[in-house]
């Protein structure tokens, strides 16, 4: 019930305020963006046996159309596609009978800002979802997520409260259906029920914006059946800091806790530690910078309680977008679903995990080069396994054409551990794992 009286609030203020700005002649604004991004992997089940790889296209294209009718109330749309191309121009299907992506509406919203003159703010749709560094909730960047937000901005204070749907279970396809063609109760809106977030993410700007504190908490319940609720609770505080001048801090912790889904029955008791640094010399063109990350993994010595941690959406992790794409290492993003670095608890190459970074950076007028190190570990290991997943190495290469265009290339090579040698018991078949990608982007 309070889930349903917060959404008809806050529809009742956005019709409320709308009725009668519409008859305004309204301004309209639009732009777009266009990328495409071309992988390539190999041996990334760092078996040298097999004789995997491959290379793919991923494309992204949108048109973004904002509609301002005055008062604070505004439309924003974007409508595009994304995903890998590769269809034979013949048959309309790649060689597994798959379609390129269809083109939908990626994000939908509507805003009322300043209500009555008032700090706060509504908006109501599908809109993107990304705090810090994903570390608790990031939709990936192509997808929003439906949503609805109250916003609080006033002086240095910032607060979003918002209750997101991040998954739809059944729903118009189910109305109606236990009375339609015969009564028959099996046909009704059954469990598993929807997958929700309810949050509440506030910031304190500090020092003309130098000094960013955050603090969140997040509760994303999902019934299971009609006794049992999955509900995993996020709690969390991130500091964002320039205390210098070419010196950037980072640093957030997040405990997960709740109760684990009704399979299991377990007690969540997970954490997330993120520590960066990067400094960048008064008009040097050289910039230097270390990371220390950490997720924790499952004891399995542990009967009642699951340590994995996991983020509320299951999305990626971006690690500050310094390749243009979420993740660690180009190698080490080959190795996880989709390429998108996810914290889903089936990444075995990304939960569990303890990172260590260090990276510097050479910048010449439109060229930019990066070297970076990435030495990968478990978090928990069990008696008589091994931590040591191994060491990557991974450049980055981009070049920003007449001022217009930015091209980029990335690839590393991930040298396994003990890990794999002899946990997973590939001994000398053990073999390096290739990944990176070329890519460029454009907004208009």
């Amino acid at each position: 019930m309070k889930r349903i009286f917060f959404i008809s609030a806050i529809l009742a203020l956005a019709f409320t305020f709308t009725a009668n700005v519409f008859a305004q002649k309204p301004k309209a604004s639009w732009h777009g963006l266009f990328y495409i991004y071309n992988f390539f992997s190999k041996n990334t089940d760092f078996d040298k046996n097999t004789p995997d790889g491959n290379s793919y296209m991923y494309i992204h294209g949108d048109i973004q159309y904002n509609v301002d009718f005055g008062k604070g109330v505004s439309v924003y749309t974007m409508i595009g596609a994304w995903g890998q191309h590769g269809i034979n121009p013949y048959w309309g299907t790649d060689l597994q009978g798959n379609p390129d992506p269809d083109v939908r509406i990626l994000q939908g919203y509507l805003t009322v800002s300043h209500i009555f003159d008032t700090p706060f703010s509504i908006r109501m749709g599908k809109e993107r979802l990304l705090y810090g560094d994903g570390t608790v909730f990031f939709d990936g960047g192509e997808d929003g997520a439906l949503q609805a937000k109250i916003m609080y901005n006033k002086g240095p204070l910032d607060v979003d409260v918002f209750y997101s749907r991040l998954a739809q279970s059944h729903g118009i396809a189910y109305v109606g259906a236990a009375t339609y063609n015969g009564y028959d109760v099996s046909k009704s809106d059954l469990y598993p029920g929807n997958i929700n977030l309810m949050t509440v993410y506030g910031t304190y700007h500090a020092m003309n914006k130098k000094l960013n504190i955050s603090g969140y908490g997040v509760i994303r319940p999902q019934n299971i059946n009609k006794n049992q609720t999955s509900r995993p609770i996020w709690l969390g505080a991130r500091v964002a800091a320039a205390p210098v001048s070419g010196l950037d801090l980072t640093g957030e912790y997040t405990l997960l806790r709740g109760k684990n889904d009704a399979a299991s029955a377990k007690n969540y008791k997970g954490y997330a530690l993120v520590g960066m640094a990067d400094y960048t010399p008064s008009n040097s063109p050289l910039s230097f910078g270390g990371a220390y990350v950490a997720f924790s993994g499952d004891k399995t010595t542990t009967k009642d309680d699951n340590e994995l941690y996991e983020s509320a959406t299951n999305g990626p992790f971006t690690f500050g977008f310094y390749k243009d794409w979420p993740g660690f290492g180009p190698a080490h993003v080959m190795t996880t679903a989709y390429g998108f670095a996810g914290l889903d608890p089936g990444n075995l190459t990304m939960t569990n995990l303890n990172v260590l970074n260090a990276h510097a950076k050479f910048t010449a007028g439109p060229l930019a080069v990066r070297l970076d190190f990435y030495n990968y570990s478990r978090n928990w290991v069990p008696t008589n396994g091994h931590a040591a997943m191994g060491n990557e190495i991974a450049g980055l290469v981009t070049y920003n054409y007449r001022k217009t265009i930015t091209f980029g290339f990335t690839g590393g090579l991930w040298m396994p551990g003990d890990y794999w040698k002899k946990d997973q018991s590939l001994g000398n078949n053990a073999g390096n794992a290739l990944g990176g990608y070329f890519y460029f982007a454009k907004e208009f």
